[in-house]
């Protein structure tokens, strides 16, 4: 992927900040991830590194062509592994998650996505970045409607690819690309005709972030996030910071709000509830927030990183 590659550091498989501005609308093969398809691929990864490039890699993995190269997309747009050539290698994350080559799959802090906190995150990791989940990047953190229809979706993401210049996808390609993003996040309705296979929702529609607004429309649902525990807010908040402002002590609340890629335009939360979740956070996130003539800022107290801050909080749960 060049200079696009994920860094697999200590960021946790996010793109580097001096990366190029880069679009893509496409690489799923049409599908939505499903429950079993990133432990699937992290297990066949750790048996094989070239095994998505395999001959038999249909018989290996258990699925259709197409949904090889969908599982091998979503591990890596989740930050899970990363790709060079013909081989595959987990990230830090992913070895967090699934557990290292070493450990065994036992040794993940969550190999079946059972913590709601890994489906926040894994939110996170599509969002947090243009490239290569385009539509989800630029949707939920840069788009400013909040009620919508797939028709005004696609126009805007096409108007704002040709703008950049960072894309020569097609109207078709985006369409298709909305469609797989709205099924990432909204439950499909049950119908019997429909191929079993074809039913199974995405684990991202647990989260409630769009919702059916009715003649066609959606509707992305913001407000307060119980279930989002603090320290993956934090280390979003991290993973924003050092993109952004690597430099920097302090942080304006709203460009963590409001700005393309920020947490709180990723995770859908209003003024209040950032706020609200910040004053929440324990000391040891090393974030605190401060009003302070009329100055609402978050201030780094201490370098955590974002990988630090999802073992902290995965070794407590499993406690």
């Amino acid at each position: 992927m060049g200079d696009q590659a994920r860094n697999s550091g200590e960021n946790g498989g996010q793109l580097p900040l001096n990366a190029a501005v880069r679009y893509a609308f496409s690489g799923h093969q049409t599908f939505p991830f499903r429950y079993a398809w990133l432990p699937k691929g992290v297990r066949a990864i750790r048996r094989d590194s070239q095994v998505f490039t395999r001959p038999d890699a249909l018989v290996l993995l258990g699925v259709g062509k197409n949904m090889v190269a969908s599982i091998r997309f979503w591990c890596e747009a989740l930050g899970l592994i990363e790709n060079n050539g013909p081989n595959s290698t987990l990230t830090p994350l992913g070895a967090l998650l699934f557990g290292s080559s070493r450990g065994g799959f036992s040794s993940g802090a969550d190999p079946y996505l059972e913590d709601p906190g890994t489906l926040w995150l894994l939110h996170w990791q599509l969002t947090a970045t243009p490239y290569p989940a385009s539509t989800w990047h630029l949707a939920f953190t840069c788009w400013s409607q909040n009620l919508f229809t797939r028709d005004e979706l696609a126009r805007w993401l096409l108007r704002s690819a040709q703008e950049s210049g960072a894309s020569r996808s097609s109207a078709s390609s985006i369409r298709r690309d909305v469609e797989v993003f709205l099924r990432t996040y909204v439950p499909a309705r049950d119908n019997r005709r429909r191929p079993l296979e074809d039913s199974f929702d995405c684990p991202l529609a647990e989260l409630g972030l769009i919702r059916p607004a009715g003649n066609g429309r959606f509707a992305f649902q913001r407000g307060p996030r119980p279930s989002l525990p603090g320290a993956v807010l934090a280390a979003a908040l991290a993973a924003f910071w050092n993109h952004t402002a690597p430099g920097q002590k302090t942080l304006t609340l709203e460009r963590a709000l409001f700005d393309p890629g920020s947490p709180g335009a990723a995770f859908k939360l209003g003024d209040q509830d950032m706020v609200e979740a910040l004053e929440r956070l324990p000391a040891s996130c090393g974030l605190r927030y401060d009003e302070t003539a009329g100055l609402r800022l978050l201030i780094r107290t201490a370098a955590r990183t974002p990988l630090s801050l999802l073992k902290s909080y995965y070794k407590k749960a499993q406690a």
